[in-house]
């Protein structure tokens, strides 16, 4: 019950408009039957609303419960200020995420000059990601490349630039390739001027996370420096919080 109310909840949040009981039963892979208790319980507990007879929609409770979490989690709070400063020291934008299946989830983003952002998915196709691509390389590469997938079906399969590759096997092999000393590198992926670089963070008892940084083109050693001394700034104080 409580799988099937998870899987709801998410089909309903990734959702542009609301859903039948018939479409979350057919998406899901649950009998209609079923899908409607569900559903009724959600909607006694304020997570889902009725925005017609026959369509459901997430309801507020879900974003109270989202936006608590954000704000309470420990890798939100205790990451903030080593994003800010390290944007503020390359004067580009960085960020602080994980992957859940085929999304991005960011705990920080941050803009030059701005404050963090925190936690929230992304609807962002992850073959022009450098967090994600740097996350995927540490999959299986059949898991890899079956996320990829399910990106193109629902982000499609974007080309900005001739650097990105045609199908997501190639995409893989060619972020293993752009991968030096632990930092992947993307030059010119997504613009003619652009550069994107991510490095993974691997904390005991925690997801594994990527911490990036990117813009038009800027200096390497400097960036490369910051990147990893930031890095190693939070592996330590997340480790002390597991």
């Amino acid at each position: 019950m409580l799988a099937h109310a998870l899987d709801i909840l998410r089909l309903l949040s990734e959702s542009p408009d609301p859903l039948s009981a018939t479409e979350i039963s057919q998406k899901v892979g649950l009998h209609t039957s079923n899908v409607s208790r569900t559903l009724r319980v959600l909607i006694d507990a304020g997570y889902v609303r009725k925005p017609s007879y026959h369509s459901f929609a997430p309801d507020l409770g879900l974003l109270a419960l989202a936006g608590s979490a954000a704000r309470h989690h420990p890798l939100c709070i205790h990451s903030a200020a080593a994003i800010k400063s390290l944007s503020t020291q390359l004067e580009l934008q960085t960020s602080l995420a994980g992957l859940f299946r085929e999304q991005i989830i960011y705990l920080q983003r941050c803009a030059p000059g701005g404050e963090p952002v925190q936690a929230g998915t992304m609807k962002f196709p992850l073959h022009l990601s450098v967090v994600a691509l740097r996350l995927l390389l540490e999959l299986p590469q059949a898991k890899a490349i079956d996320a990829l997938e399910a990106s193109k079906r629902r982000y499609g399969w974007e080309r900005p630039t001739s650097k990105v590759p045609a199908s997501p096997k190639e995409c893989l092999q060619a972020a293993s390739d752009a991968l030096q000393d632990d930092v992947l590198r993307l030059d010119a992926w997504n613009a003619p001027n652009s550069r994107q670089m991510a490095r993974l963070l691997t904390v005991p008892q925690q997801p594994l996370l990527a911490l990036a940084c990117d813009g038009n083109k800027f200096r390497i050693p400097a960036a490369m420096k910051h990147l990893n001394e930031t890095a190693n700034q939070l592996i330590t104080t997340l480790t002390s919080l597991s």
